[in-house]
């Protein structure tokens, strides 16, 4: 993956009903959080229970991210969960006090 690539994959779990599963990799940056803002806005337009997302494979995150973050929690009817990070973006996330909003356990 180049410097400013982002790999975004939405899987919709149909062996549990109305859980969506969004893997991310790459830099969430300003160049690819349009990107990141488009994947979510098409998930959350889909009223999941729960959206999961994988921030497993995410090198580094922007402000700029973590906002579109909080914006797709707010608009989703169900919950938005971080499933994985690393950590940097897991540190970042304790920093900006979100760790339980997303459902994330402190390591």
């Amino acid at each position: 993956m180049l410097v400013g690539e982002l790999e975004i994959t939405t899987v919709t779990r149909p062996a549990v009903a109305h859980v969506v599963r969004v893997s991310v990799a790459g830099d969430l940056d300003a160049a690819t959080v349009p990107r990141l803002r488009a994947a979510l806005a098409d998930v959350v337009a889909r009223r999941p229970a729960r959206l999961e997302l994988d921030l497993a494979r995410v090198t580094f995150c922007s402000s700029g991210a973590i906002a579109e973050l909080r914006t797709a929690e707010r608009a989703m009817p169900g919950r938005l969960v971080i499933t994985d990070a690393r950590r940097p973006v897991r540190r970042l996330l304790e920093l900006c006090n979100l760790t339980e909003s997303f459902g994330l356990a402190v390591s």
